[in-house]
C-alpha cells in the first residue's frame, strides 16, 4: 500500500514538473519570439504618412533614385473570380485593377523609369496592362531566391527609377534583407517602394501602398 502510495506521489510529482517546464518553455519562446519581431523595424504604410515622411520619395522618384517592387494583380488559379483568359494569369478585376494602378504611375512619371517584369503570364499581364506595352521579362524575377535585391541594385541605372512587378515571395526576399518586417504578405497589386541614400545609394525600405490606396497627391504636397 505505502510503495503504491509512494509511486502515484512521484508520478504526480513527474507531472507538475512536466507542466512547469512546459509552461516555462513556452514563456521563453514568446520573450524570443517578440525580440526579434520588434527588434526589426516594421514598413510603414505610405497612405497614412504626412508630407514630411513622404518627402524622401518625392525626392528620391524626382532624383531617379528610387525602386518600385510591385506584386502581380489576383491571380486567376486562386480566385473564384472570372478569369481573364489564360488560366495561370490574373482575373478580369485583376486586370481593371492593374490598369488603374498604371494610371497612378503614369502620373507619377515614366521617363526616368526601366521596367522589367518576371516572366510568369500573371507577372506579364499585371505589367503589360499597367505600362500599356509589352514589359521586358526578366527570369531573376521569378527565381529570385537569394538574389534578389543584389540583382536589383545591379540592374538599377543612374539616374532612374527602377520598376520590378514581381511574386510575394520575392518582395518578402528583399524585405529580409532590408532588414523590415512586414505587416502581412504582400497583397495583390501591392507596391513597396525603396530609397537611395544621395551619399552612398544605400537601399532602405521606405514603405509600401496597398492598390486601393495608391495615389500621387503626395507629389504635389509641401
Amino acid at each position: 500500500m505505502g510503495s503504491r502510495f509512494m509511486s502515484l506521489s512521484f508520478t504526480g510529482s513527474n507531472q507538475r514538473a512536466r507542466n512547469v517546464l512546459i509552461t516555462v518553455l513556452a514563456v521563453v519562446l514568446v520573450i524570443v519570439g517578440s525580440y526579434f519581431l520588434f527588434r526589426t523595424p516594421r514598413l510603414t504604410n505610405l497612405a497614412q504618412s504626412n508630407a514630411a515622411q513622404l518627402a524622401p520619395l518625392k525626392s528620391a522618384w524626382a532624383s531617379g533614385d528610387a525602386i518600385v517592387v510591385i506584386r502581380h494583380a489576383e491571380r486567376c488559379d486562386l480566385s473564384s473570380a472570372p478569369c481573364l483568359d489564360a488560366p495561370d494569369g490574373i482575373t478580369k478585376r485583376g486586370k481593371d485593377i492593374a490598369v488603374k494602378l498604371g494610371k497612378h504611375y503614369q502620373t507619377l512619371g515614366l521617363d526616368q523609369a526601366d521596367i522589367f517584369t518576371s516572366p510568369l503570364t500573371r507577372t506579364r499581364q499585371t505589367a503589360n496592362f499597367m505600362f500599356n506595352h509589352d514589359v521586358e521579362p526578366q527570369q531573376w524575377l521569378a527565381a529570385c531566391k537569394g538574389i534578389m535585391l543584389k540583382t536589383a541594385l545591379e540592374t538599377k541605372r543612374p539616374g532612374h527609377n527602377l520598376i520590378l512587378v514581381t511574386h510575394s515571395d520575392c518582395i518578402r526576399e528583399i524585405e529580409k534583407h532590408l532588414n523590415v518586417h512586414a505587416p502581412e504578405k504582400p497583397p495583390y497589386a501591392s507596391s513597396l517602394f525603396i530609397v537611395l541614400g544621395q551619399g552612398d545609394k544605400k537601399p532602405r525600405a521606405l514603405g509600401f501602398f496597398y492598390s486601393r490606396d495608391f495615389n500621387t497627391e503626395w507629389m504635389s504636397q509641401k
